[in-house]
């Protein structure tokens, strides 16, 4: 009897060994739970290149200006605080950057006062003036602890997002320093102020 009671017990433990076994294999691994999924974070600011007429930026508190409008000759020009033409390569990129701006995180539980990112008074007011008299407004407030972004808001949302530190820190250069035309470089005879050869003359002139 003892051995029929111990054989019982055995069966049982062999049969509970075998569904943990089971279930073990079926459970993800603790990185997998750990890790979510990407998820692809959706623009906080969305419009067409090809739609843009000017771009005004401006700093409330230092009482600065940057004002750029696409001509009627293809070209982008600094029309504040000066008039020149601007860097069309630069001017494109930050407006393509804005285009499709996507920020890095979402503040859910935002601490304090506007004023205390900096956004009331922004630190860079960034205003997209597109056909239609449509116009898309980003307010730029200070760098996070960490220096990885900037906080930002959209106007009509009053959320406070984290946007890329480059994006921040393309808007803040080119209000301090408009992105003007760069000059070229000059060939180096024009340098050393040499004159092209005269041409060798035929035999017979």
């Amino acid at each position: 009897m003892k051995f029929r009671n111990t054989l019982i017990l055995l069966l049982v433990l062999a049969a509970l060994g075998a569904y943990v076994l089971l279930v073990e294999r079926k459970r993800p691994s603790p990185d997998a739970e750990a890790t979510p999924s990407p998820t692809p974070s959706t623009p906080i600011l969305s419009y067409n290149v090809a739609d843009v007429l000017a771009l005004r930026l401006s700093s409330p508190d230092q009482n600065q200006r940057t004002e750029l409008a696409y001509e009627g000759d293809g070209r982008w020009y600094i029309t504040v605080p000066v008039r020149e033409e601007a860097d069309q390569e630069e001017v494109s990129r930050i407006i393509g950057e804005l285009a499709e701006l996507r920020p890095q995180r979402v503040l859910t539980e935002s601490l304090g006062s506007l004023a205390d990112y900096d956004l009331d008074p922004p630190v860079i007011l960034a205003e997209i003036e597109l056909k239609d008299n449509i116009t898309r407004t980003l307010k730029v407030g200070a760098q996070d602890a960490v220096g990885s972004g900037y906080y930002a808001q959209v106007a009509g949302d009053e959320r406070i997002y984290l946007i890329p530190y480059y994006i921040g820190g393309d808007l803040e250069r080119a209000l301090s320093q408009p992105p003007i035309k760069p000059t070229p470089e000059p060939s180096p005879a024009q340098e050393e102020g040499d004159t092209p050869p005269s041409p060798t003359a035929t035999p017979g002139q």
